[in-house]
């Protein structure tokens, strides 16, 4: 079994933000042709999806979270830097995805993506990629 680590930034632009980061995955799977990939966010207040990357979609992600956990609402931990919101839907969606390589790709469906979801920005985000396999 091979196993491969490897991770790279992200560098957001606004408070609320979804970026695709599917072709960072991809080239960080180099190397493996069938195994798995864990892509993991090494933060607390962004979140990693696979869906669809569609114009429309990307900011429905955002709205949507916005709605789920209104970031105007109250949060104790608000008193230590105002990102209560942003925690609270992080943890709701997660961190973190697995997706299976066959052929020395991602074997995502015809529409997937694999989408950071920003809700602290701007910020420098770090995600890891672990792939595993033959």
């Amino acid at each position: 079994m091979k196993i491969i680590s490897k991770e790279f930034q992200v560098k957001t632009k606004s408070r609320f933000e979804s970026i695709d980061i599917t072709e960072f995955v991809e080239e960080s799977v180099k190397g493996i042709n069938d195994g798995v990939a864990y892509i993991f966010s090494k933060h607390t207040t962004c979140a990693i999806i696979i869906n669809e990357a569609e114009k429309g979609l990307m900011k429905d992600y955002i709205e949507w979270a916005k709605r789920l956990v209104p970031p105007d609402g109250f949060f104790e931990h608000n008193n230590i830097d105002n990102n209560g919101h942003a925690h609270i839907i992080s943890s709701i969606i997660g961190n973190s995805r697995v997706i299976p390589i066959t052929g020395g790709k991602l074997d995502l469906g015809t529409w997937q993506r694999v989408i950071l979801l920003e809700f602290d920005g701007p910020r420098t985000r770090t995600v890891l990629v672990r792939a595993m396999g033959e």
